[in-house]
């Protein structure tokens, strides 16, 4: 092998090892973005979990057990009664302090632990913690949030309070649906326990509010 036949595989050779570590080099970033996009996507799929999803599903939870314990499931769909709430009152009467007349009566709404489950609780922490809510979800809260202002005012005309209080149902429905679902599919993600069923249908897995067949 002569000078210019030892100086090019020389040169061969350089260009190939640099070629080599420039592969090299371009697939450990590819994969290093891979991984890191995971790791982000899991963490920020456990944050919104732990800031949001735990608590709205709780709140859904609550709905169902209700509609379990009441059995109205028996006479009404999801579809047509989405979410269950209770609403408590306290009555005050103001008196005469001699005559014992009633001066003034007054309707208090009582807010505890079970009662502030509701439907406009349930979207005003889907606002409150936007940032961590699908787009989808937050669409959804943002068009109730509107509707359960005026779903219940009577001064509207008739065919419009109709609109209200159709799109009243249809929306709180999907966020219902929606929140079962994205709860289990994050959960999923996060390689926590979850629900395939209520993956699918978007309807809590009431079995474990059956004593009877839990006894069994």
């Amino acid at each position: 092998m002569n000078l210019s036949d030892s100086l090019g595989l020389a040169f061969f050779t350089i260009i190939l090892t640099l070629l080599v570590n420039l592969v090299f080099k371009l697939l450990q970033n590819k994969f290093d973005f891979m991984v890191d996009t995971k790791k982000f996507r899991r963490d920020h799929s456990y944050n919104q979990l732990k800031e949001l999803y735990f608590e709205i599903y709780a709140i859904i939870i609550q709905s169902e057990f209700l509609r379990n314990f009441h059995q109205i499931d028996e006479f009404k769909s999801l579809k047509e009664v989405p979410f269950i709430e209770i609403v408590r009152t306290l009555k005050k009467n103001k008196q005469d302090l001699f005559s014992r007349e009633i001066l003034e009566e007054s309707e208090e709404i009582v807010v505890n632990a079970i009662t502030k489950f509701n439907k406009i609780g349930l979207v005003g922490f889907i606002l409150e913690k936007k940032e961590f809510a699908s787009p989808d979800l937050l669409k959804l809260a943002v068009g109730y949030r509107y509707i359960h202002e005026h779903y219940q005012n009577e001064s509207f005309p008739e065919k419009q309070l109709e609109k209200f209080q159709k799109k009243e149902l249809e929306f709180i429905y999907q966020i219902v649906t929606m929140v079962v679902k994205e709860f289990n599919e994050k959960s999923k993600y996060c390689n926590m326990e979850y629900n395939k069923t209520e993956i699918k249908e978007g309807e809590l897995d009431k079995g474990i509010f059956d004593v009877e067949k839990v006894l069994d």
